[in-house]
């Protein structure tokens, strides 16, 4: 007896179907991890963006006040100069007439003496203000309604909380030491990542609870 030299046809097309359904599922796994691989590129871009707009706000905080020599601004008084649930102002003397110059105990509002930031609900997105320039900090609709927001603090831990729709009076911004600010940012996906960060305000540590 010989043996059969070669394959069938029904013998090829059994190897073609079964290597085909292998490359299919090879592929399928491919596009699957593709696709958490880009899933998860996103994701950190969004936690890089909110991480980014919460280091730039707590660091503003943070200098708030900023008032090397004595003259007509306050640094103690004036440093937080709005306090809103999702509006905030700091100011610092950090120059004199033009950026070169020294401190010279005058606020100029129109120069990055006056920083602020806001959340437009409306476009859902986030602003910063330098002086009278406006720039927007994060994509539009990437930010949802209530998204930012400021908590304020006294040296006690206590809050001090602005009522609906307004801001801190005076007396209650002299009493701040310390704002907590929280971000939610949207992913492209349907998810959110949300951050959130203490900042105190180096001309208000000296500050003691009474």
């Amino acid at each position: 007896m010989t043996a059969r030299a070669g394959f069938t046809v029904v013998e090829m097309l059994v190897a073609v179907g079964s290597s085909l359904t292998i490359l299919a599922a090879v592929g399928g796994f491919a596009r699957a991890e593709r696709g958490m691989l880009d899933g998860e590129r996103r994701r950190l871009r969004v936690a890089e963006a909110d991480r980014r707009v919460l280091d730039m706000i707590a660091r503003e905080i943070k200098g708030a006040g900023f008032a090397p020599v004595r003259g007509g601004f306050d640094g103690a008084a004036d440093g937080l100069a709005v306090g809103g649930r999702d509006r905030i102002e700091l100011r610092s003397d950090l120059h004199g007439a033009t950026s070169a110059d020294p401190p010279d105990g005058v606020l100029d509002v129109d120069s990055d003496e006056r920083v602020g930031f806001v959340l437009n609900a409306a476009r859902g997105l986030i602003s910063e203000s330098i002086g009278r320039q406006v720039l927007p900090l994060t994509l539009e609709s990437a930010v949802p309604p209530a998204g930012l927001w400021f908590r304020y603090f006294d040296a006690c831990g206590g809050e001090i909380v602005p009522a609906i729709g307004a801001e801190l009076a005076a007396d209650e911004r002299s009493r701040v030491r310390s704002v907590t600010i929280g971000l939610i940012i949207r992913e492209s996906g349907g998810g959110a990542i949300v951050g959130e960060v203490t900042s105190t305000l180096r001309n208000r540590q000296g500050l003691r609870c009474e």
